[in-house]
Parts: structure tokens; sequence; C-alpha cells
């Protein structure tokens, strides 16, 4: 039993070790296929480079422009510049689209710009020179407008503007000559590299000696200060001191140039193809043409590998050229002139067709643009139809709730209101009941909180006056008399007919027409018209209570209303709602 517990645990352990490696190893591998990974290896093994990106989009553990974006670096490395560009065109079109890495797209108009000079495109290199600068210039990117700059210069040198190019390059030195950071100082380097060599070719060779001097500097202050990519380094020092060579031995300075040509002899890229035609110059100017032979042939071979043929092939050519003509192998020289032409004339023939393909290729980004833009207005329109639509549903909802709040509002006060009037009216009636007399008097007010203006009362006093005690006896015997035809009036409901008028009543209290309209105001507030009104509305509202099966018509008819709208208005003005919502509220009421 001991044994079979020592041995259970013996497995366990071994599975979880397992398990552990196997995580360990799977990190590890993830790790190969990342930006960072690849951008450091690109440049000694574009190769792998290219396979682990390959494995990286099938994994989709990169996004798809900065896979374009390393491809074109690898294949840029590697010379295959036609490749390196339409992956740079890719990457470029993709950001374009997405347009949300201002910085990347910028990159992508460097890298384009700097291609199209390489594939002898120098018009569209210029195009895309001139378009970074805007974009430098607007995220005050120094370094990308230095590279462009830079880049104009190389361009217009190649359209035999010398004098033009050289403060192009000028411009972009001073530019970055202010930078303090490695990628600075690298681009700074490879501008003096390269100012270096146009300097050569124009056989200024002080200025070339001055320059270089300062690169070797660089370079050592980069050395020292940064960490670089594997063989960057090397591939410096390698070219400046094979150009330092070159230099000092066409100056005369000899044991100067011996001392440069064996440090460059030091570097590894001294044993590459590319790193040997660097020294061609100096082998050259020293006679050693055999040499010179043997290492365009390496290159070439490099170059052969390219998917197009360039200037660069055809200064290779030039050199074996010197070459051959300094072995006096005349016949080669011949026949690498004849391929020269033969070059020549084939890089004439597709400047045509590529002009052609231009306005083919023009053309078809136009279409795609149109039906960008298309897509894009469609979508604007789409937007804003649904912004409206929104906006108009909200509006109505909006409209909605407050004809809801105000109906809910007006509900509430309809009903306060019934409420108050069946009070007061319940008030009036027990009232009668108390009195018993039949003796009814009017307290008429004009209150809109109550609802009603005029209201019958039997408390015995027509209008309440009777704080004053200062009375006259005219205004003593009209409150009798009102007295008298308010009871008359109320006893028989004269006020119920719609033929009621002023010549009916003043005979019943026996004086003339001027004191009974004066008689009526000081007792009621109101005329004649006023006062009989008032007792129908109270009479109205009674109806209302008591039949609500009547209709408005029959309640109109029955208070001694011959006209609806008349009807409509006087209650309105009375109770503050109409006849309609006053029935409606009492019977939510009820």
């Amino acid at each position: 039993m001991k044994y079979i517990s020592i041995l259970s645990y013996a497995f366990a352990f071994l599975f979880l070790y397992s398990q552990l490696s196997m995580a360990k190893d799977v990190a590890s591998d993830d790790s190969l296929y990342t930006r960072e990974y690849i951008s450091q290896i690109y440049i000694a093994e574009p190769e792998r480079a290219l396979k682990l990106l390959d494995e990286a989009e099938n994994r989709g553990t990169m996004l798809p422009y900065l896979i374009s974006d390393l491809r074109s670096m690898a294949y840029r490395n590697m010379y295959m510049n036609k490749l390196a560009f339409d992956y740079a065109r890719k990457s470029y079109v993709l950001d374009s689209v997405s347009q949300n890495n201002p910085e990347h797209l910028l990159q992508m108009t460097i890298a384009l710009a700097e291609l199209s000079n390489l594939l002898s495109e120098y018009k569209e290199s210029m195009r895309y020179a001139m378009q970074g600068i805007e974009f430098a210039q607007r995220q005050n990117d120094i370094k990308a407008e230095s590279k462009l700059l830079f880049c104009i210069g190389e361009n217009e040198r190649m359209l035999s503007l010398k004098e033009r190019s050289y403060e192009h390059f000028d411009t972009a030195i001073r530019l970055l000559q202010n930078i303090k950071d490695r990628e600075g100082a690298a681009m700074l380097s490879y501008f003096y590299g390269i100012k270096m060599g146009y300097l050569l070719d124009d056989s200024r060779y002080d200025e070339a000696l001055a320059i270089g001097l300062q690169r070797e500097k660089l370079i050592h202050a980069i050395d020292s200060l940064y960490q670089t990519p594997e063989g960057y380094i090397d591939r410096q020092y390698a070219y400046v001191y094979s150009k330092l060579a070159y230099i000092c031995h066409f100056k005369k300075l000899y044991m100067e140039a011996e001392k440069y040509f064996n440090r460059y002899l030091s570097t590894k890229a001294a044993l590459t193809p590319d790193g040997q035609y660097d020294a061609t110059p100096y082998l050259l100017l020293n006679k050693q043409y055999a040499r010179v032979v043997d290492i365009c042939e390496n290159f070439r071979a490099v170059l052969q590998h390219q998917d197009t043929i360039n200037l660069q092939y055809l200064s290779v050519l030039q050199k074996q050229v010197k070459a051959y003509l300094g072995l006096h192998d005349f016949k080669k020289v011949a026949e690498l002139r004849e391929s020269i032409l033969t070059i020549v004339d084939s890089m004439n023939t597709r400047e045509k067709q590529n002009a052609a393909l231009e306005l083919s290729t023009v053309h078809k980004m136009n279409e795609k643009e149109e039906f960008i833009k298309e897509q894009a207005f469609q979508l604007k329109v789409r937007n804003i139809s649904i912004f409206f639509f929104t906006c108009i549903t909200v509006l109505i909802l909006f409209i909605l709730w407050r004809m809801w709040r105000h109906t809910c509002i007006i509900k509430y006060k309809n009903q306060t209101l019934v409420k108050l009037i069946n009070e007061r009216i319940a008030g009036i009636d027990e009232k009668e009941k108390v009195t018993g007399d039949g003796n009814r008097n009017v307290d008429i007010k004009e209150d809109k909180v109550s609802c009603i203006v005029s209201s019958v009362q039997s408390t015995g006093d027509v209008q309440n006056v009777s704080d004053n005690t200062e009375v006259n006896e005219e205004e003593q015997e009209n409150r009798i008399l009102f007295n008298k035809l308010n009871t008359v009036i109320m006893q028989e409901k004269l006020y119920l007919s719609s033929e009621l008028a002023r010549e009916d009543l003043v005979p019943l209290v026996r004086m003339n027409n001027a004191r009974f309209a004066k008689m009526i105001k000081e007792n009621t507030g109101t005329n004649l018209s006023g006062y009989i009104n008032d007792l129908r509305i109270t009479h109205a509202i009674r109806l209302l209570k008591e039949y609500p099966n009547y209709t408005l018509k029959a309640i109109a008819e029955e208070s001694g209303f011959n006209s609806m709208p008349t009807f409509h208005i006087l209650f309105k003005k009375k109770t503050g709602m109409t006849p309609f919502e006053f029935k409606k509220a009492q019977n939510e009421l009820e």
C-alpha cells in the first residue's frame, strides 16, 4: 500500500511538471509571432521573419495592417522592392480606411515615398513625400518630416536638380541634429551616409571626408548609448569605413586609407555580397579589378532574385565594365554594355507600360474612391435619418407626455372643483332644511376657488354687509324688497323660464327700472341677467348631479337656457370647466 501511494505521488508530480512545461513552451512559442520580436530579426533574418508573419496571419495574432507593414520591411531588406511597395501600399490603404492610427499612416506614407524612389517612380515618390510632410507637421513629428525632406532631395537629384537636392539634405540633417534619441541618431547616420555617397559621386571629397568623420563619431555614440538590432552597427561601420578608405586613398592619404580599409574588413558585413559591394570604389582605385569582378558577380546574383531590375542593378554592371576595362577584357566590356543597353530599353518599355497601368490604376482608384464616397454619403444620410427620426420620436413622446400630464392635471382640477361645488351645494341644502320657512336668501360671491360665483343660500340675508352699521334707509328698504323678490323667484322657480325679463319682475317690487337695477346691483354684485344666470347654473349643477343620464341639451333647457353655446360659456365662466367636463368628473367621483 505504501509503494502504491509513492507511485501515485510520483505520477502526479510528473503530470504537473509536463503541463507546466507545455504551457511554458506555448507561451514562448506565441512570443515569436509578435511585432516586437519580428522587428528585431527582419534585418538579419528576413526570410525567417516572413515565415513568422505567415504563421502570425494564420493564427490571427497580429492585425492585418501590421503584418503588411512588416512584410514590406522584410522584402525591402531583401531588395525585393516591388513586393515591398505592394505590401506598404496595402498597409497604407488599411490605415486610410480605418483612420484610427494617424501615426502608422504617416509611417506608411514615408515608406511609399522611399520605395517609389527605389523603383525609379520619382513623381510618385514626390507626391507621397509632400503628402507625408503635411501629416508630419500636423502631428509635430520632426523625424518624419526630416525623412521626407531627404526623400524629396533624393528625387530632385535623380531629376538632375543637384543643388536643390543638397538644400533639402541639409535641411533634413539640421532638423535631426536637435533630436537626442536612438531613432533620431540612426536616421541621422543614414542621412550622413547617403549624402556622403552623393558628394563622392560629385567629386566633392573634402565635404565627403568631413561628413564621413562625423558619421563615424555618431556611430560610436549610438553603439555606446543605445541598444540596436543585431547587425545594424556592424553594417554602419562597414559602409563608413569603406567610404573613408576610398576618400583617403584618393587624397593620397595611403596610411589612413589602409587603416580604414582594415577596419572595414574586420566587420561581418564585409563578408556579405552587399557589404562587399561597398568596397568596390576603393578596390577599383587600387586596381584590384579581378576582385571587383568577383564581388559584382556575387552581388548581381543576389539582385537577379529581385522582382524588378532598377538603377542599382545598372550601377553594378557599370562597375563591372570599369573592372573589365582595367583588365583589358574588351569582349566582356562589350557584352556588359550590350546588357546595359538592353536593360535600359527594357526599363523604358516598362516605363511606358507603367504609364498605361498607372492610368488604369488611377481609374480604378477613382472608382473605388467614388464608391467609398457613395458608401460614406449613404451612411451619413442613414445616420442623419436615424437621428432625425429619433428626435421626432422623442418629440412626439414628449408631446404625448405633456398631453397626458395636462390631462391628469385637468382631471384632478375638475374633480377638486366638483368636490368643492358639491360641498357648497350640500351646505346650501342643509341651511334650507334648518330654516324651514321657505324664505330663501342669496349669497352671491365672485369665488373661483369654490367654482360658484353665485349660489342660493337660505340664511336670511341676501348680501352679508352686516358689519356695516351705517346702512342708510334706502339700502335697508332695497334689501327687504330684494329678499321678497328673491323668495318669489326661488319658490316659483321663475329663473327656469328662458323668457323671463325685467318687465316680469319689476311689478313684484313696485319700483322704477332705475331703482330696480340699483337694487339688484347692491344685493347681488351683478346685473339682472347675471343674477338669473347664476341661479340657472346652480340649478344645472343640481340636475347634472341628480340626473347623470340626462343629455347636456336637456339640462340646458331644464335650467332655462335656450342656447347651448350660451350655456357652455356661462357654465365655463362660473365653474372653471365645461358642462361635459363637470359631468365626467362627477361620474368619476361616484
